[in-house]
């Protein structure tokens, strides 16, 4: 058995994140929503994409997975990982000059298979501690 060396698996994994979170975009700015930000990040995290509708703010988390291990890719997201995408979204918010609007918290999990991606898309996932 060969084994891959861990730079080239790491490689790949980013590769399959980036293509996840970019066929992510394309849906939901096909709903209807501009993309604000792909990647965002600041001191205390990343923002994978912040999407935007009229009066709505959506952060949205993108979890990949090239295998069937899980029922869904969005099981990984942690409470702290909700945690760390809430406090990174409060440093958008902040830094954003826009009036406020409602914000939404999303995770799309993101199967790769045989015939094509399969999206798992939950929306409203998680409310930050901080509440609204």
């Amino acid at each position: 058995m060969t084994r891959i060396p861990k730079a080239a698996r790491a490689d790949a994994r980013q590769r399959l994140g980036q293509r996840a979170e970019a066929l992510v975009a394309e849906r939901y700015a096909a709903d209807g929503y501009r993309i604000e930000a792909r990647n965002w990040s600041c001191r205390v995290g990343e923002l994978d994409i912040v999407a935007a509708r009229v009066g709505l703010l959506v952060f949205i988390e993108v979890r990949a997975h090239s295998t069937d291990f899980l029922p869904s890719p969005t099981m990984t997201v942690s409470r702290s990982k909700q945690t760390r995408i809430a406090r990174a979204a409060d440093r958008y918010l902040a830094a954003r000059s826009a009036p406020s609007v409602d914000i939404r918290f999303d995770v799309v999990g993101v199967r790769f298979g045989r015939r094509g991606p399969l999206f798992d898309v939950v929306e409203n996932a998680f409310t930050p501690e901080w509440g609204f």
